[in-house]
């Protein structure tokens, strides 16, 4: 089985929809599947009021249909093979703590973290 890690750079809904939708494909294939949310992708993953940006015409049509997008993360987390990290420079940057972070965010680490954790896997990057 492989290792994939996913970038996600920003918090737009469609973009934020996609990276779960794909941690669900893989973690369901048998692949270890390692989310870093950073810079506004933090946002996405909030306790409390997630924020979400619905500028494209996918994110608003989403944002119609009022679906749980984080619920794609849950699905993925059942399989025991996602883990989400919160990057920890963008946390610093927004104020954040780990308290802040919905319970699907395992942790909150530096890019060198990730990219250890990531062995020189797949790399999908979205932003």
């Amino acid at each position: 089985m492989a290792k994939v890690g996913i970038v996600l750079g920003t918090n737009e809904l469609s973009k934020v929809l996609y990276a779960g939708m794909w941690a669900v494909i893989s973690t369901s294939m048998g692949d270890e599947v390692i989310v870093f949310a950073t810079m506004d992708g933090v946002k996405a993953f909030l306790k409390e009021n997630p924020d979400f940006k619905v500028t494209d015409e996918a994110s608003k049509k989403v944002k119609e249909s009022k679906e749980d997008v984080l619920s794609y993360y849950r699905k993925a987390k059942k399989t025991g093979k996602l883990k989400i990290y919160a990057c920890s420079y963008a946390s610093k940057l927004f104020g954040l703590e780990k308290g802040n972070y919905d319970d699907v965010v395992d942790d909150i680490v530096g890019i060198t973290s990730f990219q250890m954790d990531l062995e020189g896997g797949q790399l999908l990057s979205i932003w």
